[in-house]
């Protein structure tokens, strides 16, 4: 099969709901439409002076405790696509919501309608998280290449349905939006019947997995990174909103093309699609951080570039973790999600509460010198060691296979391979172990050997196969499954 999207993967149901999600986002929370004629509506029940938007703030909280929900459910109920009811339940929630937030307010007794939309605040955010749950359930299940084409694909699906949505009239605008999330579970459910089904022994895995801590503290920080924007720089005058929401939908669509250069073309590996693109970009947004419009606007849509970019980087490396892991899919997605919401709603409430002491450009100017710095810190602490702390950061993700099918026998391929080489027993554990992208601080702890012993059995292993790298090993063991 060739290396590009064809007519019919272009049109395919994945990636026309994706689309439909993505748009729903961006019309709820990055329209004018929609938060500015409601603001005033939440802002009722909140404390006098705050700087949060009611619908962005609730709706994100409720987004954290039904992902939370998805993740104790995950555990005991994979996959979650074999779900009938559930999947129609996020849908209807989340267009009940939409529909509360933006038409039903002005259908009402005046009094009832602040009610009505933090109501339909917490109900988009029930709603959604589990929708993107269930994406994340079917995207990482694809493998990083296919999830990557499909994510690019709907992005750039999703701006054109954006456009066209914005130029509807405000009533059938509203009623076209609170369709799309009934719009991309129609999807889902259409391309789940063209999915072959999870035989029965592959269903309602326990998971024993360790936490994957490092991936949920990143995906945290940079969600953290992001919540401090959204509350910090995105509030502007009301001249300025429908330029700063151009520009954002910009800054997304051409962060996704960008990624799949750097990726597909380029053929970067995590590490390097981490810190020498999404993290410059997102500290580079924090410059304009003290600076007025329209020069504040352009930092927004400058880290929003970045922290996009990094954000299709997460959803690869769930594939790649959950593959390597051997995990349940919506477990692995859950825990990424959790983490990037909990951080946007962590940096949402601290730039509340440190705006009364932001006033001056000075004060602004270095807060944004300490995101910076942070950034730079995760930069070389997390990412520059080449892979010594993640253990995926060397994983080119368009080289990478997807979840291995049921039959399709990784332990037989390194087997054979351990025999044709007469590896020594230990050697033979710590191959499997390379195999599956381990680093050598994992097989030291997974094997309870030292250091040096770790690397003298490496080296065995290497010059046994007359290789010079673990990526070089993982493509013999891909091979000798291809050819089995």
């Amino acid at each position: 099969m060739k290396n590009k999207f064809s007519r019919e993967h272009w049109l395919s149901p994945d990636v026309l709901g994706f689309a439909a999600h993505w748009a729903w986002i961006w019309c709820v929370f990055w329209s004018s439409r929609f938060y500015e004629e409601g603001a005033q509506l939440g802002a009722a029940a909140f404390t006098p002076g705050t700087m949060l938007e009611p619908l962005w703030v609730v709706s994100l909280l409720a987004n954290v405790v039904s992902i939370a929900a998805f993740l104790l459910l995950a555990r005991v109920r994979n996959p979650l696509s074999e779900l009938r009811v559930v999947p129609w339940e996020a849908a209807v929630l989340t267009a009940l919501g939409t529909l509360c937030v933006s038409l039903l307010p002005g259908l009402v007794d005046p009094s009832s309608a602040p009610t009505l939309y933090l109501v339909g605040a917490v109900l988009t955010g029930v709603g959604s998280g589990g929708i993107v749950v269930l994406w994340g359930e079917r995207l990482v299940e694809y493998g990083p290449r296919r999830l990557m084409r499909v994510f690019v694909a709907a992005i750039i699906m999703a701006a054109g349905a954006y456009g066209v949505l914005l130029a509807l009239p405000a009533t059938a605008a509203h009623l076209a939006v609170a369709a799309l999330p009934l719009m991309s579970i129609a999807c889902y459910r259409r391309q789940a019947r063209r999915l072959p089904r999870v035989p029965q022994k592959y269903r309602n895995l326990p998971v024993a997995a360790r936490l994957p801590l490092v991936m949920i503290l990143v995906a945290f920080f940079f969600g953290l990174s992001f919540g401090l924007m959204k509350g910090l720089m995105a509030p502007v005058g009301a001249g300025w909103i429908n330029l700063r929401d151009l520009l954002n939908i910009v800054a997304i669509v051409g962060a996704a093309g960008a990624f799949y250069i750097t990726s597909a073309v380029f053929k970067m590996d995590f590490d390097h699609l981490t810190y020498q693109v999404a993290l410059p970009a997102m500290a580079a947004g924090f410059l304009f951080l003290p600076l007025h419009e329209p020069l504040s606007i352009i930092g927004t849509a400058v880290h929003q570039f970045g922290y996009q970019y990094f954000y299709i980087v997460l959803w690869a490396i769930w594939a790649v973790l959950a593959a390597r892991e051997e995990v349940p899919a919506a477990w692995m997605a859950a825990w990424g999600l959790l983490a990037i919401q909990l951080g946007q709603f962590a940096g949402s409430v601290a730039a509340d509460v440190s705006h009364p002491f932001l006033a001056s450009d000075l004060s602004l100017a270095m807060l944004a010198a300490l995101v910076i710095f942070l950034i730079l810190l995760v930069s070389l602490f997390v990412f520059g060691n080449r892979s010594a702390s993640t253990g995926w950061g060397f994983v080119r993700p368009m080289e990478e296979e997807a979840r291995p099918a049921a039959g399709t026998g990784l332990d037989e391929a390194c087997e054979a391979l351990a025999r044709r080489h007469r590896l020594t027993s230990r050697e033979q554990d710590v191959f499997q172990l390379l195999a599956r992208g381990r680093n050598r601080a994992f097989i030291r702890k997974e094997l309870v050997i030292g250091d040096e012993t770790v690397k003298s059995h490496v080296k065995a292993v290497y010059r046994k196969f007359e290789v010079h790298s673990q990526q070089e090993l993982i493509n013999l063991v891909e091979e000798e499954r291809t050819a089995g």
